[in-house]
């Protein structure tokens, strides 16, 4: 499989999560490393890269073609330029902005294009993360939090709206500093930190990732193909596509995923989580609360 167009579909991080049943224990530890620190181990020499991950240079130029490129300098070029695209904002994507000008046209255009990032969600997400994902959400004994950056923020809000309906225990963080700080101090072994962080990666988004996987929380990341940073502290990754022929990432994917989440937990819990909404609902109608 040298640079088939198959090969080279999706990020580099996610090629080599797919190949990972396929490959020799030594190329394995040259997967490891990439994703451990990803994208930084894999911007450095073949040489550098093998003695990182105690292997040969020769593993490593077998592990990049058997990810679909002719030898580590190809693959070492993509992985550059999908460090460029990461970094990609409006601007840097006018030239995406591909659909007829005209309303007919483009409103035709641009919703088919979505319809098609939505229906890919199953193909970027494998269901044994999905499922993954569900279980840690369905698990009364953990205590879930959850994060967005500047945009992504109302995707973790309407995620926390929808799991405080059927079980406890669920906080949306704070953008502010030091309500994060207090809640970095409350996580341990049985935290669940669920954050979205989307293509311009935030820096604090990252950070209260990691810092909370130190304190041994379980951290799922919502993402896209191109992959935030966090996802080397990550226990589950969920990627969506972003892309749509517009200047502006599309949330639409993430909208999706998190009512997948919303219905998977809730079938997931049963008879708990009926009841619990049974209960809300009970409450709001007496006006003691105002939707």
């Amino acid at each position: 499989m040298v640079n088939s167009p198959e090969a080279h579909s999706g990020s580099i991080s996610e090629q080599i999560r797919r190949a990972m049943n396929d490959l020799s224990p030594a190329e394995l530890r040259v997967a490891r490393k990439l994703l451990a620190g990803y994208p930084a181990p894999g911007l450095g020499s073949a040489a550098e890269l093998a003695s990182e991950a105690s292997v040969s240079s020769a593993t490593v130029i077998r592990f990049t073609q058997k990810l679909g490129f002719r030898g580590f300098p190809d693959f070492h070029s993509a992985l550059r330029e999908e460090l460029s695209g990461r970094r990609a904002g409006p601007i840097d994507l006018l030239d995406r902005t591909t659909v007829d000008s005209s309303g007919a046209g483009m409103l035709g255009a641009l919703t088919a294009a979505l319809a098609e990032s939505v229906a890919g969600i199953s193909e970027t997400i494998p269901p044994a993360e999905f499922d993954a994902a569900t279980r840690l959400l369905s698990d009364s004994t953990r205590k879930i939090y959850l994060v967005g950056g500047r945009a992504s923020h109302p995707l973790a809000e309407l995620l926390a709206i929808y799991l405080s309906r059927l079980r406890p225990d669920v906080s949306l963080i704070s953008r502010d500093t030091s309500r994060r700080l207090g809640t970095i101090v409350e996580a341990s072994r049985r935290s669940v930190l669920v954050a979205f962080d989307f293509r311009r990666y935030e820096i604090s988004t990252v950070e209260i990732c990691k810092l909370m996987a130190k304190r041994g929380a379980k951290i799922v990341i919502v993402t896209d193909v191109l992959m935030s940073p966090a996802t080397s502290v990550a226990n589950i990754v969920l990627p969506v596509q972003v892309d749509v022929p517009s200047p502006f990432d599309t949330f639409i994917t993430g909208v999706a995923l998190v009512e997948c989440l919303a219905l998977a937990v809730m079938r997931e819990l049963g008879d708990d989580a009926i009841n619990r909404m049974r209960e809300w609902d009970a409450i709001a109608d007496q006006g003691l609360v105002k939707e």
